[in-house]
């Protein structure tokens, strides 16, 4: 890999990879990390449809409901799954959510998951603003955030991706540690950017409850087997990776997904070699092997 390679989204960032030491503890191979996403959608706007025929209607009522549905009830579901294994998660939250829904940010809370920044809500991205507004929309919803939950979030996932080629540059000058914003890797790498180093740590599509039960329709068994396969190779190949599991309130918490899900999680827990994490612990453990190892390639 190379160590000025330019990133594929971001063209004006540079990437450095970080060197082959054991990042993770105890001699794990793997981290997990799952990441609930806790999403408000602004009404008309549209958005993920389990029925697209539907979404002509005016409102749209459907699609609108179900996924309504995983703030309703979804979330706590999966609050109660992961209660139960063990596992703390992280979950990236619109700050709009903040006002709308302030129970399910106590739930969070009370939960110990860490909290991520996921914008103001999911129907507005970074996607055409200008630098100004971009930083000003970033700050916002941590802002919001942080007076809501008493701390100020480490990590970031734009809604929808929906980035411009300086995101990662406001990202750090918000005082983020980390972003959720890229696909291309099963290793974590820096990004250094005109305001500081911030930690890619990659977000896979292949491991999404969207791509894999909304896109590929993917049955209950066929979903848990796929997460704990994708796992299950990465362990094989022996060298540090990391593994975003990322959940939809409105799709893993699902009664039927919600079962799969968490026999999933039951079976990745089984394996030797995983280490489950929130963003922020995987973030601190790059940072200081960096910082005390130098494992930062050259640029």
């Amino acid at each position: 890999m190379s160590s000025n390679r330019h990133h594929a989204i971001w063209p004006n960032v540079r990437r450095r990879p970080l060197a082959s030491a054991p990042w993770w503890p105890d001699g794990a191979i793997v981290a997990v990390w799952p990441v609930v996403n806790v999403e408000w959608f602004e009404p008309g706007a549209g958005g993920p449809a389990l029925q697209p025929h539907l979404m002509t209607g005016n409102p749209e009522i459907a699609n609108y409901g179900w996924r309504e549905y995983g703030n309703r009830v979804g979330l706590q579901r999966l609050i109660s799954i992961f209660r139960a294994a063990g596992i703390v998660a992280s979950a990236a939250i619109n700050a709009d959510i903040c006002a709308r829904y302030p129970t399910l940010l106590r739930a969070l809370v009370e939960a110990g998951w860490e909290i991520m920044g996921h914008g103001i809500n999911n129907s507005r991205g970074l996607a055409g603003l200008t630098p100004e507004e971009e930083r000003d929309a970033i700050a916002a919803a941590l802002e919001t955030l942080e007076r809501h939950t008493g701390s100020r979030p480490l990590g970031w996932l734009t809604p929808g991706f929906s980035v411009t080629d300086r995101t990662p540059e406001a990202l750090a000058a918000c005082g983020l540690r980390y972003t959720a914003d890229i696909t291309d890797d099963d290793v974590p790498y820096a990004l250094e950017t005109a305001c500081g180093t911030l930690f890619a740590l990659p977000y896979s599509l292949e491991t999404n409850d969207i791509s894999l039960c909304l896109v590929g329709r993917y049955t209950g068994p066929e979903y848990a087997r796929a997460l704990v396969d994708h796992v299950r190779w990465l362990l094989a190949e022996g060298s540090p990776t990391i593994v975003a599991i990322g959940l939809h309130t409105y799709i893993a918490g699902q009664p039927g997904r919600a079962l799969y899900l968490a026999r999933a999680l039951r079976a990745l827990q089984a394996l030797r070699g995983v280490w489950f994490a929130t963003g922020a612990e995987i973030t601190a453990r790059l940072a200081s092997v960096a910082g005390t190892h130098h494992a930062l390639a050259g640029g």
